[in-house]
């Protein structure tokens, strides 16, 4: 991640909350904080959860805030580093297996199975750690490769649940994609608001991306919860 930069003097335009803004400020960042200092006030701290979006030019940012309220920064070129620095932070994939029960456990059930199943969100969670851009990171978590994904998982577990029985695995199989049906909606789900992301305009890019996120987490809790059912008709 890239390091914080000094302070940086520039002037504020705006209006937030009905109040009009035109003075200058120290602007900075403290963790995903982006912090506007006055030299006759407390300073602002404005959570990057109430960012929208941002635009960075050369030497300014437009601030868009929750409540369509916008700050415009002008200074000089490090307001850009500032600006991309806070575009990293804000955009920076959170952990996404985190309170999932199924996925480290696979106690009464084919551990072999389980891993199959577990294997393409884990693959998913891999490709976008480290990746900041909204727009590689909705790309590499692509939505149709990961039904794709998690369909092949459903006909291998049914192929090794019963070997050399094509019946067999054709029933375990249309069992299992049963109990999975709301996994493969969640990824519908996500895939249509990573398509609003892509296409969405830079004042509401990080709201956009913060929808895509929670879409993203609907489907790794849908497939821990989807398990224990997929499990069953193993048995």
């Amino acid at each position: 991640m890239l390091e914080s930069p000094d302070p940086v003097q520039a002037r504020v335009v705006g209006i937030v909350r009905g109040r009009e803004i035109d003075t200058v400020a120290a602007v900075t960042l403290e963790r995903d904080d982006l912090v506007l200092g006055w030299h006759d006030a407390a300073p602002w701290r404005l959570s990057s959860s109430g960012i929208d979006g941002l635009t960075v030019g050369p030497s300014s940012l437009t601030v868009y805030l929750v409540g369509n309220d916008v700050l415009d920064v002008s200074g000089n070129e490090q307001l850009r580093a500032l600006g991309l620095l806070l575009l990293d932070r804000a955009c920076a994939i959170p952990e996404l297996t985190r309170g999932l029960k199924s996925l480290g456990s696979a106690r009464g059930t084919p551990a072999p199975a389980h891993d199959c199943w577990f294997a393409p969100l884990l693959a998913a969670r891999r490709a976008v750690e480290g990746i900041s851009d909204p727009a590689r990171q909705v790309m590499l978590l692509d939505a149709g490769a990961l039904a794709d994904a998690c369909a092949r998982a459903l006909a291998e577990i049914a192929a090794a649940a019963a070997p050399g029985e094509p019946a067999g695995q054709r029933a375990i199989e249309a069992a299992v994609e049963e109990e999975a049906e709301p996994v493969f909606a969640a990824i519908d789900m996500m895939g249509v608001a990573g398509d609003a992301l892509r296409g969405g305009a830079l004042d509401t890019r990080i709201a956009d991306w913060r929808r895509w996120v929670d879409t993203v987490r609907a489907v790794f809790a849908a497939a821990d919860e989807a398990w224990p059912g997929i499990a069953s008709e193993l048995r």
